[in-house]
């Protein structure tokens, strides 16, 4: 594993719509459903592994995703 990957186990708790429950390290987590593995259901196991990568180069797309994320954005703590 590099320096910079962190592996996780999570749960597939559920899956609703667009929308999967994982539970990793013990905390529910909301994800888009094609962040899931290809055929992944509910009540399997997955190995969740994220990495440190560039800032992508900026375009018109990422600008307006940037805007349109922090939009109601307070500043604040995460409220889950």
């Amino acid at each position: 594993m590099r320096t910079h990957e962190k592996s996780t186990r999570a749960f597939i708790d559920a899956i609703d719509g667009d929308v999967a429950r994982v539970i990793a390290e013990g905390i529910a987590i909301s994800l888009p459903r094609s962040a899931l593995p290809v055929g992944a259901t509910e009540g399997q196991w997955m190995e969740w592994t994220t990495r440190i990568i560039p800032p992508p180069a900026e375009t018109s797309h990422t600008e307006e995703e940037r805007r349109r994320m922090s939009k109601d954005d307070d500043g604040g703590d995460i409220k889950l």
